[in-house]
């Protein structure tokens, strides 16, 4: 049995949100050199590669001793290219943490929740244990939904984004009908449908994620949506 996320923990420092990397953390570090950060928060919407072939238990500590030396804690969520087994709270270092669903923060007074995993759509091309994993999926858990004035996950809701039924999806959702009779478009909808559901039990004024590898913002029932592309670093204001 998963074991209930901790208390929320307080932040007092300038928080940025970050899209999917993909492993690429020396842009990562040359961005915030070029954008001079130092003494923040940097907050991951997922992806970026942890567990996959290229990745070890030093460069945990590696980008540990990177980030402490600007004194930026640098927190992330799972995403669909991420081995969910890294996100159990064991990777828990000063300047460097990757998260378990559901960890609630309370920054500069504000209420956040953050919960990963999706879908990937190209699966198929994947080998389990190196750079896919069935454990991906994003998982409701409604007894650890609560209001908060922000939400962060890995993928979104059916109003921000591209559509799950397009050209694009069409092609890896065609080779999985073929090969196993697996309806993926029906999986993405179902997806996206879980994340309305949080929606509506949360229902936050702020909402990051990442995932569709584009920048997008939308007003959504008060609330401001933001799909954060790949290395995009954004300022979080209330």
């Amino acid at each position: 049995m998963t074991p209930p996320p901790l208390p929320p923990r307080e932040i007092n420092a300038p928080i940025y949100l970050l899209g999917d990397n993909h492993g690429y953390y020396e842009e990562v570090l040359d961005l915030i050199t070029e954008k001079s950060i130092h003494d923040a928060v940097i907050l991951h919407v997922g992806d970026g590669d942890e567990g996959c072939e290229n990745w070890s238990a030093d460069h945990a500590h590696i980008l540990n001793e990177h980030f402490a030396a600007r004194s930026i804690e640098y927190l992330s969520i799972r995403g669909n290219h991420s081995d969910p087994a890294l996100f159990d709270g064991s990777v828990n270092l000063s300047h460097f943490k990757l998260l378990p669903d559901y960890t609630r923060l309370c920054v500069n007074g504000q209420s956040w929740l953050l919960i990963g995993g999706a879908i990937s759509i190209n699966r198929m091309d994947l080998v389990p244990g190196v750079d896919w994993w069935p454990a991906e999926r994003f998982k409701l858990r409604r007894e650890l939904l609560e209001p908060a004035d922000v939400l962060v996950t890995h993928s979104g809701p059916s109003w921000i984004g591209p559509p799950c039924r397009n050209d694009f999806v069409e092609i890896f959702a065609s080779t999985e009908m073929d090969q196993l009779g697996r309806d993926l478009i029906d999986e993405l909808e179902i997806e996206r449908a879980l994340h309305d559901e949080v929606f509506r039990v949360v229902h936050p004024s702020h909402w990051y994620l990442g995932h569709f590898h584009n920048s997008e913002t939308k007003h959504h029932q008060s609330c401001h949506t933001r799909i954060l592309d790949v290395c995009e670093l954004h300022l979080h204001q209330r």
